[in-house]
């Protein structure tokens, strides 16, 4: 299950963060909330347009809309833009 999201858009850079939703993780008994972030910045290391600044950016930016979210997130994940 998910639900799909729109994100602001960013105005210093409309490849940021473009949607957001929340999935769940069960292993066994155990059931992990996770973030998820799609994407269009470049997120392979060495790749060309690779910006490790950029990447920390949506990193924190992501982990600001978790905190302020009605539940706890247990985890983050990027992803690219399909």
């Amino acid at each position: 299950m998910s639900q799909d999201q729109s994100a602001q858009t960013h105005a210093d850079n409309d490849r940021r963060a473009l949607r957001h939703w929340q999935e769940w993780e069960v292993t066994g008994r155990e059931i992990r909330s996770v973030f998820c972030v799609a994407t269009a910045i470049e997120l392979r290391p060495g790749m060309p347009g690779f910006d490790e600044g950029e990447l920390q950016k949506l990193i924190a930016e992501a982990q600001s809309m978790m905190a302020a979210g009605d539940s706890a997130m247990d985890l983050l994940r990027i992803v690219p833009e399909e």
